[in-house]
């Protein structure tokens, strides 16, 4: 296995070569490494994520019900 060193602060660990695609990684594995690098966050950057979050699930949820309404006037593209 080839292993690949990142050039991003911070993230000292090597990076193996064959390393895993965003698709392929389960949403455990994905919340463990969340939790994981959350211990390292202060209260500030953890706030400003959550906050960053809760946006988005919002914009999500108006896109959805914008698409919802177009399907429901028949003005689906």
């Amino acid at each position: 296995m080839t292993e690949a060193k990142t050039n991003t602060p911070g993230h000292d660990k090597p990076q193996s070569a064959d390393a895993q695609k965003p698709g392929d990684v389960t949403i455990s594995q994905g919340l463990g490494k969340l939790f994981e690098a959350g211990e390292e966050l202060t209260e500030e950057q953890t706030d400003a994520m959550a906050e960053q979050a809760k946006a988005a699930a919002k914009k999500s949820q108006a896109e959805r019900d914008n698409k919802n309404e177009q399907i429901a006037s028949g003005k689906d593209k």
